[in-house]
């Protein structure tokens, strides 16, 4: 990273000795990563303030599976990865649910269930003219986004040079760990047309479906053991088979009327995202607390291995010692996001007024079911020598010892309702090159609500009511799976086949050898719903001033927000009580934006904005989730209850920017830029976990608390730089090569309310990346590497409990050749050093949670366009 910003830094002196040789060529129409390159810095060297822009090509394509890793590529951009996939982005360490979210200019919201973190692997970049990624926002922006705001900017007719536009791009791939082929296609159509072309109008739609799997390692609960090598241990070792199907369906227009000063558009966007989750996970607890202090436990010299004895159990009788577990979820998901806006602006002389209403609905859909078997297996040997370490029965359970001890049905359900509308009025101040005066006024109306539902089933009271996995025909085969290589197999298994146990217990719900858990289904089907209804009105004034090559940008946004917040609590494990919470507040969001131009080369920027982050809609919920499962069979529980906090204030942060940019080419920049930001009431999950408690009524052998705080303040201090260049000047071949990179050091503190000091949470010390193309002739090709550095996720009662996500490098590459002038062929390859993403605990990567493997990524395809 250093060497990275060193070189940055040091390369104006041979930019400047290679512009002196630069060949002038405005008359060349440029194409492909070139005119994306172009099309991005112009748009950023125009803006008033900090952004940074991933712009599609010619025919409207961005790169990359879905727009979070489009925007990945971008300086300060940190993209958390969800089976492969980039989902949740963080803008200069400030977490996703803390930016704010656009489609043209308007609110997006989001279907993920109770947060504001839009998962952008709903949205396909192929549907999008640009994404716009704002540091910096002027007044006349949404207050909400500490971090920044992303902007989704549709494509319209008039975005491309030629009156009528057909295109469209298919692809096929190859997956390395389970040889699936998956698919992606799109295709837009448009035209203008009127005597003067004043009606324009674009209609696009594209598919993809994915079917892969993916292998992981998830330990549970390191803690400090005397004795071990790594210093501590978890309490178990499960691993994981991941059978999924991902398909997303997306379909976006415009229609657009444009005659002098004045202009109509009616636009939308439908995006749907579907999986189906197969999974069968193995767990095996042994070192538990009690184990761990038994004389069954025992470390060999050096304490890396060791031996826990048990005895194990046969069919439905019990056993002791270390307890192994199969689980078997299946489960669906459905997220769709419907976004339509009807706007336009007018000018009268001097005058500009702009509009625009819309409607946005999103939803979520998500059931699914999980059985659980478990046994004793006997005498367990465990080896801690590689980092993904080892732990295994030397007699494995039979499907015979296997015995049924939990099902569960649930089904999960949100929707969110948007009604927003704005309205702004500049006047051009005659006489004064590009400045004005603007005000404006935006009201925001939100209904969210969601419906939890998990109905949940124990085991029969008596051995002639209890099944094992054999009993019926319910045994799958055991599953190798390969979360550290495919040099070391993880045995899975027996595994629960699926076909069966549906089958069976359709059959058999009813019957003797479910017991209907009424306690945890009254608990389950109702402390999670949740029903927010938010509204927002705002309104701002600002100036751009320019004197010379001296812009000043003074704003001033007020905004009021008002919530009601409905939930439920449990009291003594068996009552409801619904509760409502009125909040409201209002905030003052002083902007001022400072620009100097040195001729047309140079561009210097100081800003200070002040935004806010509202809190997540569940962190605000006044009731609270408790789900919970059959202990060891004595009368006690193993649960987790995770609960909001009403009386949360939002994060308000004081942001100083400043950045310098050097166009020094066309295709050509140098930026720098450093930042602070002084954030008050920063929400951080307070996690802990309680031994031999009771908690509503219940008796818990091990319950896991989660609930929200605001702790003190925080702050956060980062610089960035950027390099692109396109070798244009270079003789033969190599004119044909560019190069990009970018990097972000950010540090921060995060006081908690007992007085330990944390970093903030999603904040990377370290991200980078480079690539290096080339494009000549009917040939083009890249090849990107990108690293987002470790970060936190949630902290701990204590600070060995705090959790990470560690770095996360991806190498890509692809090729593309144009074969004529309307139809190209490309080929891509994806995560190619077969990147794991890992999370671990403590500050320690050792103490590892997550180690999920995914595989490498092969795809063909072709472009047409008309």
């Amino acid at each position: 990273m250093k060497l990275l910003l060193c070189a940055t830094a040091t390369l104006p002196a041979f930019v400047l000795s290679a512009h002196a040789q630069e060949v002038a060529d405005d008359e060349i129409v440029v194409t492909g990563q070139r005119a994306q390159q172009e099309r991005a810095i112009e748009i950023k060297r125009d803006a008033i303030g900090i952004i940074d822009v991933a712009a599609a090509d010619e025919i409207g394509r961005l790169p990359d599976r879905n727009v979070a890793e489009v925007v990945e590529r971008l300086p300060g951009v940190g993209v958390t990865y969800d089976q492969g996939e980039g989902r949740y982005v963080a803008i200069r360490g400030i977490p996703s649910d803390l930016n704010n979210y656009t489609f043209g200019g308007v609110e997006i919201g989001n279907p993920d269930g109770q947060n504001r973190s839009l998962p952008l692997d709903i949205v396909s970049g192929q549907l999008l003219n640009r994404v716009e990624v704002s540091k910096a926002k002027t007044a006349n922006q949404d207050g909400q986004g500490i971090g920044g705001s992303i902007n989704l900017v549709p494509q319209t007719a008039f975005d491309f040079r030629d009156r009528f536009i057909l295109q469209a791009n298919g692809q096929v791939g190859y997956q390395e760990l389970n040889e699936k082929v998956p698919v992606r296609g799109d295709v837009s159509v448009g035209a203008r047309f009127g005597a003067d072309e004043e009606f324009g109008v674009l209609i696009g739609g594209s598919y993809s479906e994915r079917t892969f799997a993916s292998y992981g390692v998830y330990p549970d609960d390191w803690r400090p053991v005397a004795g071990a090598a790594r210093g501590g241990m978890p309490i178990n070792i499960k691993y994981t088979d991941y059978s999924l199907k991902r398909e997303r369906i997306g379909a976006a227009g415009s229609l657009d009327w444009r005659s002098g000063d004045h202009e109509l558009y009616l636009r939308g966007i439908y995006s749907k995202f579907t999986e189906d989750e197969y999974r069968q996970r193995y767990r095996l607890d042994f070192a538990t607390d009690a184990l761990i202090a038994s004389p069954a436990f025992g470390f060999a010299a050096g304490g890396n291995s060791g031996t826990v004895t048990g005895t194990p159990n046969v069919g439905v009788g019990g056993g002791s010692g270390p307890e192994r577990r199969q689980d078997l979820r299946l489960e669906y998901k459905e997220k769709s996001i419907l976004a339509g806006m009807l706007g336009g602006s007018s000018r009268f002389r001097d005058v500009k007024v702009d509009y625009v209403v819309a409607r946005v609905h999103n939803e979520v859909r998500e059931p699914n079911q999980l059985w659980q078997f478990r046994c004793n297996p006997g005498t367990v040997d465990f080896n801690f020598a590689e980092r993904v370490f080892t732990a295994t029965p030397r007699t494995e359970c039979a499907a015979s010892q296997l015995n049924f001890r939990q099902y569960a049905e649930q089904f999960e359900t949100g929707d969110e309702d948007i009604w927003q509308g704005k309205a702004d009025l500049t006047w051009t101040i005659p006489g004064m090159e590009d400045s004005f005066v603007a005000a404006g006024g935006k009201f925001r109306l939100t209904d969210k609500s969601f419906d939890s539902r998990n109905d949940s089933w124990t085991r029969g009271g008596s051995a002639a009511t209890r099944f094992t996995l054999a009993q019926f025909n319910l045994a799958g085969p055991t599953l190798p799976v390969y979360p550290d290589g495919d040099d070391r197999p993880y045995a899975n298994g027996p595994t629960i086949d699926a076909a069966a146990i549906t089958a069976w217990t359709a059959a058999n719900l009813t019957g003797p050898y479910f017991v209907r858990d009424n306690a945890a289904t009254l608990a389950n089907a109702t402390l999670n719903d949740i029903f927010i209804e938010e509204d927002v009105w705002a309104g701002y004034a600002m100036a751009s001033l320019k004197f010379g090559p001296l812009t000043i940008t003074p704003g001033l946004r007020y905004e009021r927000t008002t919530s009601t917040v409905t939930g439920s609590r449990l009291q003594n494990g068996t009552t409801i009580v619904p509760v409502q919470e009125r909040n409201q507040y209002s905030d003052w969001l002083p902007s001022v934006i400072i620009r100097m131009d040195a001729g047309d080369k140079f561009s210097f920027r100081m800003a200070y904005t002040r935004n806010l982050g509202r809190p997540n809609y569940s962190q605000l919920s006044p009731g609270g989730a408790l789900s919970y499962g059959d202990g060891n069979g004595n009368g006690t529980f193993e649960g987790n209850f995770s609960t909001g906090n009403p009386d949360l204030l939002p994060y308000r942060a004081d942001s100083l920017d400043l950045s310098a940019e050097y166009y020094f080419a066309k295709g050509g920049l140098i930026s720098l830029g450093a930042f602070v930001k002084y954030i008050d009431n920063p929400i951080f999950t307070q996690n802990y976990t309680l031994t031999n408690t009771s908690f509503a009524g219940l008796n818990f052998e091990r319950l896991s608390f989660s609930q929200p705080q605001n702790a003190d303040k925080a702050e956060l201090i980062g610089v960035e730089a950027a390099f692109q260049m396109q070798f244009t000047f270079l003789p033969g071949f190599l004119s044909g090569f560019g190069f990009e990179a970018n990097g972000t050091l950010v540090s921060s503190s995060l006081t908690l309310p007992n007085g330990r000091v944390s970093t903030f949470p999603s904040q990377s010390e370290f991200l980078y990346g480079a690539q290096l193309f080339y494009q000549a002739g009917p040939v083009e090709a890249s090849v990107a590497y990108h690293n987002t550095g470790a970060s936190l996720i949630a902290v701990g009662g204590l600070a060995y409990q705090d959790q990470y996500n560690d770095d996360l490098r991806r190498l890509d590459a692809k090729v593309k050749l144009q074969i004529t002038k309307n139809i190209a062929v490309f080929a891509e390859a994806q995560n190619l050093t077969d990147e794991p993403t890992r999370q671990y605990q403590g500050d320690r990567t050792d103490w590892f949670v997550q180690n999920e493997r995914y595989g490498r990524t092969f795809w063909a395809g072709a472009s047409a366009k008309f």
